[in-house]
């Protein structure tokens, strides 16, 4: 059975890298569905992004979250039986849980991942604002906080990643997950 391992965490941290890494190395890996949404909307005006139309923002990014994962199942001979997701729909449900609202709460109960989750802290040395992420560094850190607490309060453990290279951070990934085997 596959392993499905998230790497959540701040924005800019680090993360889309090494998932594009990680890929590179021929492991099986989920590109964050909020970036793709974000890259959508803004080409065809759609308007649905974080800071036009928020809650439909997150009831896509779950939505198409949840058909990622899905389709993660289906995958077959993945390297070491790991399948990496940048994000899940799990950060779309804390989300909706800020604004009391909790349609999606089940969710979080029956779609499973690893129960470890690995967590790119702030780092602003590398925090670049582009045209699917304007937020600033600030509020992502909040976002950060919320999810540390999030992921914990719903039985996964956290193991924040080093300020490392991206090859030195995938070995401290890799070894972790061997490890608790």
């Amino acid at each position: 059975m596959n392993k499905f391992i998230i790497i959540s965490g701040c924005s800019g941290g680090g993360k889309s890298t090494l998932i594009s890494e990680l890929s590179n190395q021929g492991y099986a890996a989920v590109e964050e569905v909020g970036r793709k949404i974000v890259k959508e909307q803004t080409q065809n005006n759609g308007g649905i992004t974080p800071w036009e139309r928020p809650d439909e923002f997150c009831e896509l990014l779950i939505s198409k979250s949840i058909d990622a994962y899905y389709q993660a199942k289906e995958m077959k001979n993945v390297k070491e039986n790991i399948i990496f997701f940048d994000r899940s729909f799990l950060e779309g449900v804390s989300f909706f849980q800020t604004l009391n609202k909790h349609e999606y709460d089940h969710l979080i109960y029956e779609l499973r991942y690893y129960q470890t989750i690995f967590m790119a802290p702030p780092w602003q040395e590398i925090f670049i604002q582009d045209d699917e992420r304007r937020h600033s560094f600030e509020k992502g850190v909040e976002e950060y906080n919320r999810l540390l607490k999030f992921y914990s309060q719903y039985g996964y453990s956290i193991i924040e990643l080093p300020k490392i290279g991206i090859k030195e951070r995938i070995n401290f990934m890799l070894s972790n997950i061997t490890s608790r085997n």
